[in-house]
């Protein structure tokens, strides 16, 4: 059985739409599996000192970001970042967090969340261990700022209030305790693991497989159905 070049012709332009498709049908496929990946709850690795994981004047490594850490200094500067959605919980009202540098050894610094801002400035003297967890400086602001106000959390906002060099990124403390052990109480927020986000569901992004897949089905079927239709009515394959 003989084939005209007008069937290749066509045969070729379908594998070439059928490879096209398959390719998105394989993108959604990876969504889908980035998309549970994120979903899964990763275990924390034990705690480590801040130092162990980070320097000063540089931005944080991927894999500093989450990450229990613990770090030992003085307070020296209080500030508020106002209208604050709660970490993993977009849905949380507003609130005005309290804000402080504390300063470590060596002229260096790091901005800690101690938790929601209190009415009462608390005065915290000495040195003082922090315990929490380590995130990347935010990006956008919340709001405009006024005199003693972060409109979001970045250690760029502080750099003409402190001559210390640095951390990037700030710790939200999930415990204070004093030189003697003693724990400094105030009304902490949580300090969950971040999440990237992919847009969708998994059951939509499969949904999208199997119809890139089956139009890459459809494409490649379409020159042969073409042609079988022309010989059961007679006519001639196109040249």
């Amino acid at each position: 059985m003989t084939r005209s070049k007008g069937f290749f012709a066509q045969l070729l332009v379908a594998i070439l739409l059928s490879l096209t498709f398959i390719g998105l049908g394989n993108w959604q496929l990876n969504r889908a599996h980035d998309l549970r990946a994120m979903n899964k709850v990763i275990p924390d690795l034990p705690r480590t000192e801040l130092e162990n994981i980070a320097s000063v004047n540089s931005n944080l490594e991927p894999s500093a970001i989450n990450r229990l850490v613990s770090v030992s200094g003085k307070y020296v500067k209080t500030f508020t970042a106002p209208s604050q959605k709660l970490i993993g919980d977009k849905s949380s009202p507003a609130t005005n967090l309290e804000v402080r540098i504390l300063e470590l050894s060596g002229k260096r610094g790091i901005l800690v969340v101690r938790g929601v801002e209190s009415l009462e400035n608390q005065e915290i003297f000495g040195q003082i261990k922090i315990s929490g967890r380590l995130y990347p400086r935010q990006t956008s602001d919340s709001v405009k700022a006024k005199v003693g106000e972060l409109s979001r959390i970045d250690p760029a906002l502080v750099v003409a209030d402190t001559s210390l060099s640095l951390f990037d990124g700030y710790i939200v403390a999930t415990s204070e305790k004093t030189k003697l052990g003693q724990e400094i109480l105030t009304t902490r927020i949580a300090a969950p693991q971040l999440k990237s986000k992919v847009a969708g569901n998994y059951w939509q992004h499969i949904s999208y497989v199997f119809i890139w897949w089956l139009m890459a089905l459809l494409v490649l079927l379409a020159p042969f159905y073409n042609s079988l239709k022309e010989r059961q009515s007679g006519g001639k394959v196109a040249a």
